[in-house]
């Protein structure tokens, strides 16, 4: 049903897919599996038209085909269901199956709302998905609106379904419906291509697995033929070597005490995405938070951070419980958060460095202490210490963040953090998108942070920088605290061991 040929994929200095190869057959269900950064994401949007490769064929039905956009996929009988739901909230069930794909009308004028409520509900019967195809999406739980996105898919000709990380945010009993439903288009001979980190499902559903590493295909078993520590080995290669050991300068001084705790967070929930997580950082430290993609650590952050709502948990600076309602509060407490989108997120584009490093103090550097226009003397002033300091590459302080690098955007945004006075740091993937000697800038900016004695955590997924610059590492799996490793001796198998074996069955 589905050939790929010699599939690559490049950007400016990453090789993303490299000479890709394997093949799906009619009602095949394949295990796609890989780490984080393994290619996986980079090779199914080439699948579905959202990128095109560089090198390579794709074949379907024993043709080489041209796949230029999701519209063409579309055509071919291709759905790719993302992790990140497509779809419109304020629309109805009805509306959202048929979506793209031309409602059906009264004289060309007007929908014909029965007619397209029964086309809904007969993809969703196909399913099994009781759902009232009038009913609101927002109205719907994520696994029922994960089923009408599926439905979206029956409305076509549908022959190759990928489901990206289906199971994210459902429940137990959601899971297993799930996967019923993946049985039964497989029974009606749709090839399905589901990409997940979570074992127990591949082995539940898969008939074959497909692993990549490093942006490759490394092999293709039978899932029968597997158990679960085989699989772990292809996943993540029979020998990775330890990494050298961090200075443990830090490490020995918070073991001894001497450095004071800066940030305690106890119990911190979100019902369905982060269970009763605890831990806490001490000054001088720079801990790691590692996990597979869906474990809830961004989420885990946006709550201490108060951008989200939490419905429990503590949270204590320097030992004394704060409230944190708002990033706002968060900033008052000292605690920012370097947020993995630097650019819609951490920066604003238009502005120029030295706006983006002043805006949290611009009462700080008025003409007039009484009057709220900003200073322009006093802000390039500021803007030029953080441009030499951290070596911000630019033609000076009036230079637009965004034609920054990415790794330049990301010291703008820790300078104006720096410039704030802020000591507890949320590095949320700072190294994405970042050459080798913005990624080294980024490393020695936390190590100078932790021995200046702020508390650093460091959120990344690629496990081999957290070994080199963290003093302790924290793992997450599906919303929960499972396990902190001393980085002493440690090695990037250690890590991934641990998201897989602290798994929930879900099976």
């Amino acid at each position: 049903m589905l050939a790929i040929r010699g599939l690559s994929k490049r950007y400016p200095g990453v090789v993303a897919v490299d000479d890709v190869s394997f093949e799906v057959a009619p009602g095949e269900i394949i295990g796609l599996l890989g780490k984080n950064g393994a290619g996986k994401s980079t090779l199914i949007k080439m699948i579905g038209g959202a990128e095109q490769p560089d090198e390579g064929e794709i074949e379907i039905g024993g043709e080489v085909v041209s796949i230029g956009n999701p519209r063409d996929a579309t055509g071919l009988g291709i759905s790719v269901v993302h992790q990140e739901l497509a779809d419109v909230p304020s629309l109805s069930v009805a509306e959202n199956v048929e979506l793209g794909l031309g409602y059906p009308t009264l004289g060309g004028a007007f929908v014909n709302w029965r007619k397209l409520r029964g086309s809904a509900k007969r993809a969703l019967d196909q399913i099994g998905a009781e759902i009232d195809p009038a009913a609101p999406l927002s109205s719907l739980s994520v696994a029922e609106q994960r089923l009408v996105m599926i439905a979206r898919s029956l409305s076509t000709e549908l022959r190759i379904l990928i489901l990206d990380e289906p199971s994210a945010s459902l429940t137990e009993p959601e899971v297993e419906r799930l996967l019923e439903v993946v049985r039964t288009l497989s029974a009606q001979g749709v090839a399905v291509l589901y990409v997940t980190h979570r074992l127990a499902e591949v082995f539940a559903v898969s008939h074959r697995v497909v692993v990549m590493r490093d942006s490759r295909f490394v092999g293709a078993r039978p899932t029968a033929e597997l158990d679960r520590s085989t699989l772990i080995e292809m996943i993540t290669g029979p020998a990775l070597t330890k990494q050298a050991p961090v200075s443990h300068r830090r490490a020995r001084a918070a073991a001894d005490g001497d450095a004071p705790e800066l940030l305690r967070v106890e119990g911190v929930s979100r019902r369905g995405v982060v269970e009763d997580v605890s831990f806490g950082i001490r000054a001088g430290e720079v801990v790691g938070l590692a996990g597979l993609v869906g474990s809830g650590r961004t989420e885990l952050t946006r709550l201490i951070f108060g951008a989200d709502k939490r419905s429990a948990g503590r949270i204590f600076v320097a030992g004394e419980e704060v409230r944190i309602r708002s990033p706002r509060d968060a900033l008052r407490n000292g605690i920012v958060l370097l947020p993995e989108d630097r650019r819609h997120q951490g920066a604003v584009g238009e502005f120029t460095i030295r706006e983006n490093v002043t805006l949290p103090t611009l009462d700080q550097n008025r003409t007039v202490a009484l009057l709220p226009r900003p200073s322009r003397r006093k802000e390039r002033e500021v803007a030029g210490r953080y441009v030499e300091r951290l070596a911000i590459r630019g033609s000076g302080v009036e230079h637009p963040v965004r034609l920054l690098s990415g790794g330049n955007q990301q010291k703008v945004v820790l300078a104006k953090w720096l410039e704030h006075g802020a000591r507890i740091f949320f590095f949320d993937e700072p190294t994405l998108g970042v050459d080798v000697e913005g990624k080294q800038d980024a490393y020695e900016s936390m190590d100078r942070l932790a021995a200046e004695g702020s508390a650093v955590l460091f959120i990344s997924s690629e496990f081999g920088e957290l070994l080199t610059v963290c003093d302790r590492i924290l793992v997450m799996a599906e919303g929960r605290l499972v396990g902190e490793l001393a980085n002493d001796g440690l090695g990037e198998r250690d890590i991934i061991d641990a998201c897989y074996e602290n798994q929930k069955s879900h099976v």
